[in-house]
């Protein structure tokens, strides 16, 4: 696996994705610890500094530092993060919203794996 692949799968995508996986193969309802852990894979993440990031923060600091990949595959995965995040805002005041903020977060997964795909063609 290239390298930068490695360390956005590390940094950003194992931390937002491994809670939203426990969470979906979990038989019950979340408990309020599990939302909090699925809004912290997305909110409350380490840069290279130990500084606290977002995960489209991370993503921003991460892309600059891509190899030549498509512009729209990078938008792409970015879009995703994006999105995850945005679901996620409003889990706090409605947690029942945990099943959407699932779907978002496990779409970072898909993304990834496009991007992966698209890396080894090129």
């Amino acid at each position: 696996m290239h390298p930068w692949l490695s360390r956005l799968r590390h940094d950003l995508v194992k931390r937002a994705v491994w809670p939203a996986r426990d969470l979906r193969d979990a038989a019950r309802e979340p408990a309020p610890a599990d939302l909090l852990q699925l809004r912290r894979g997305l909110f409350d993440l380490r840069d290279d500094d130990g500084r606290v990031s977002t995960a489209s923060g991370l993503w921003e600091r991460l892309r600059a530092d891509a190899p030549a990949l498509p512009p729209a595959t990078l938008d792409a995965f970015g879009a995703a993060v994006l999105q995850a995040e945005g679901a996620a805002t409003g889990l706090a005041a409605d947690p029942r919203s945990w099943p959407a903020v699932l779907d978002a977060v496990l779409g970072i997964e898909h993304a990834f794996a496009d991007l992966a795909r698209t890396l080894e063609e090129e």
